[in-house]
Formats: structure tokens, sequence, C-alpha cells
């Protein structure tokens, strides 16, 4: 396991995102949250603990990414999440100059995101959360070719 590796991979998908939420400072936004909206955010969590990925903007690009071109994800779904308030004033906070410095400085891992994901054996069935969270971390990235 690489020593940057947040879940160790013999951690259920379901532990691993148990713990996700029990650590995190927004752990109990998602209740307030309409069902759909909920399950969006659960996909999207599972999406940072199956490719590896932190909570910095760098990151969060690297998710939406990896979403996009890993996973099966409904992009329309996707985008009701980011575009919720909370979102937005996020984005807004950050200011638009600095957002776009952020991704031109993230090419060179976009590429490799990329690449990556066009490496793989399969996507990721996302939808089917329910079905991955009692398999281990390795077993879905194995299944799937995930090479972080």
């Amino acid at each position: 396991m690489p020593e940057s590796e947040r879940f160790h991979p013999s951690l259920t998908l379901g532990e691993a995102l148990q713990i996700m939420r029990s650590t995190a400072p927004e752990a109990t936004m998602t209740q307030k949250m309409s069902a759909t909206m909920a399950q969006i955010f659960e996909q999207h969590d599972a999406v940072h603990i199956l490719f590896d990925c932190g909570t910095s903007i760098q990151d969060e690009i690297a998710v939406h990414l990896w979403m996009n071109f890993g996973t099966t994800a409904n992009l329309r779904d996707m985008h009701q999440t980011v575009a919720n308030q909370e979102h937005q004033e996020v984005l807004s906070s950050i200011g638009h100059f600095k957002l776009l410095g952020i991704w031109c400085t993230s090419l060179p891992r976009i590429i490799q995101i990329m690449l990556k994901c066009w490496q793989m054996q399969r996507p990721i069935d996302i939808s089917a959360l329910d079905r991955l969270k009692p398999q281990t971390i390795h077993t879905i990235r194995s299944e799937h070719g995930i090479e972080l």
C-alpha cells in the first residue's frame, strides 16, 4: 500500500465510507438532502476512496475527472451537486482566476488521470454502490484495473 493511501485496501468500501463520514466535518450534511442528492454525494465519496483522492481543490478536480471517465456516473446528476449553493459559495470564495490557475497547474495530473481511465479494464458502475460496499477496496480496484 502506498504511504499516501488514505484507506487500507483490505477495508470494504462500506467500512471506508463509514470512516470517511465519521471523520468529515460535513458528515451530517447529507442528512439535510433529498435521498437522490445524498446518494450522489455518497457516490462522490466512494470515488474519493477508490481513487485515493483527498479533499484539496486539486483532489476535487481529480475526483470529478475520475467520476466522469472512470465510472458510469450520470453526469446530469453530478452537475446538480456542483450547482448546489454550498458548492457555489466555495468556488466563489476561491475566486475564478485562482481556480483557473489551479486547473492549469493540475494539467499534468489531469492528463495522467485521463490515461489511467483509458487503461482501466472497465468503468466502475457507481450506481450499483450497494453491490460494491461489501467488497474490499483492493478487489474493486483489481477488478476494474485501477492503477493509482
